[in-house]
């Protein structure tokens, strides 16, 4: 097991969620894998993330500032362009902690290759789209059940103008966290996906040399989509 800092994910999602905390329906149970596996299924692929996906749709007129209705701009998702990222696998056992709270790592199976593939170009995808600020494309990689909730977020906060999820994201959004954003997407590297049914944990290295994190996924019709907006700390 790798010993780090849990201050990048700790400051990512400070950086991202403030204010958001609760607006999805949050599971309190005291294991990791419960706390980190708050989450569902979404709306587009995860093998390749191209623009052509159904049910992508760009929210905005740019990849940064203003809409001109006096809102961020969530970005165009037909402008993001995925990646190609390796990653050095090995499953979930190089993550163990002796004598800590193991519950990602021993939830339910280690995934196939073809599983582990897919799901980890989901979250490179995600990633991606999040360090660039194109709040849309990142949409299209969250589940169903984490963009249901941005958009209770709107509904609640009595948001006007565009309440879509994108548009959200990209107001509650703390420029200062696109820094770390950027580095985490770069230097991701899929270790291990987890999987029992239609939801799994995705292990990885974050930006910090040492930090683990544990990203919630969730199947729909056979795509992996992300199921929260920052990986979980493991160490």
């Amino acid at each position: 097991m790798r010993g780090g800092s849990k201050t990048p994910a700790a400051l990512v999602a400070l950086l991202l969620l403030a204010g958001v905390a609760g607006c999805g329906g949050g599971d309190d149970s005291g294991s990791t894998a419960a706390r980190a596996g708050a989450g569902g299924s979404g709306e587009s692929t995860a093998n390749d993330g191209a623009s052509k996906q159904n049910g992508a749709k760009g929210d905005g007129e740019g990849k940064s500032g203003s809409s001109g209705k006096g809102q961020p701009d969530p970005g165009d998702a037909s402008e993001f362009e995925p990646k190609q990222h390796s990653d050095s696998g090995g499953g979930a056992e190089q993550f163990r902690v002796k004598g800590g709270d193991n519950s990602v790592q021993e939830f339910g199976e280690e995934a196939g290759t073809s599983e582990f593939d897919a799901a980890a170009t989901a979250l490179h995808n995600f990633l991606d789209a999040r360090a660039e600020g194109n709040w849309a494309a990142v949409c299209r990689y969250m589940s169903k059940s984490t963009i249901e909730s941005f958009e209770q977020l709107a509904a609640r906060t009595k948001q006007s103008g565009d309440t879509s999820c994108g548009a959200v994201l990209a107001g509650i959004t703390n420029p200062d966290a696109q820094a770390a954003l950027k580095a985490e997407a770069e230097k991701a590297d899929v270790g291990s996906l987890r999987i029992e049914g239609g939801q799994a944990f995705l292990i990885y290295a974050g930006a910090e040399k040492g930090t683990i994190l544990a990203m919630p996924m969730a199947n729909e019709a056979g795509t992996w989509k992300v199921a929260s907006l920052a990986g979980t700390p493991l160490n």
